[in-house]
């Protein structure tokens, strides 16, 4: 019962916001806008699908962390991410805007969760897998700047961070989860002529998805766990 009330609650949330967050998928990527967190005037289309895919990180979000001290961190990573999902699957960018305000509450609300579970191991080890998540990413953005995008690599030390949080197994089977799933989207993609092997795919979709399911579902091998 706690875990499906704490799934109510991330739908909810992140419901409750989608107007805002569809908004903000029009705002954000606009670098010009000096008062982006304004938003700007989103269709009844917009909305809802923004609406719909809140619901179901939220949803996600919940389940990973039921009626816990890290419900508020979790339900906050469902409602950040949820904009740049849109954004990048729109226009295959990841504001800065988004990613590091991400960033700056993750930390607070990790930190809050560590504080109230007087237990700090859990956020260091958050710290490491994002500061891992990070390097590897930039790595291979270095080797292929063309393939995968510095949002990506933003987005991964942010998604890095909760994974690691429930240990080092979660940071691995989390993030090649979005790799996974990338390459299904891409290969589905090619297979129904709607993309070719040049055409440059949003990778960040993949990497949010990924990793929720990951945690949500705990798709990690027993032994990794025990």
């Amino acid at each position: 019962m706690s875990t499906l009330a704490a799934v109510t609650i991330g739908v909810c949330a992140c419901v409750l916001v989608a107007p805002y967050s569809a908004q903000l998928t029009l705002s954000a990527p606009d670098d010009d806008d000096k008062r982006w967190w304004r938003g700007r005037p989103a269709g009844t289309r917009r909305t809802l699908a923004t609406a719909i895919i809140g619901a179901a990180l939220g949803a996600l979000a919940g389940g990973t962390a039921g009626m816990s001290a890290l419900l508020p961190a979790l339900i906050w990573l469902a409602v950040i991410c949820t904009p740049l999902l849109v954004i990048d699957y729109e226009l295959h960018r990841l504001p800065n805007r988004l990613v590091f305000l991400g960033d700056l509450l993750a930390i607070v609300l990790l930190g809050l969760a560590a504080a109230l579970r007087h237990d700090w191991r859990e956020a260091l080890r958050a710290a490491e897998g994002a500061g891992a998540v990070f390097a590897v990413l930039f790595t291979l953005c270095f080797i292929s700047p063309k393939s995968f995008g510095y949002g990506d690599v933003k987005l991964g030390g942010l998604l890095g961070g909760y994974l690691g949080w429930f240990g080092w197994f979660y940071v691995y089977y989390g993030i090649f989860a979005g790799f996974v799933l990338g390459a299904v989207a891409g290969l589905s993609l090619i297979a129904l002529r709607r993309a070719g092997m040049k055409t440059h795919l949003p990778f960040g979709p993949a990497m949010i998805v990924g990793a929720l399911i990951v945690l949500a579902f705990d798709l990690v091998p027993a032994v990794a766990v025990h």
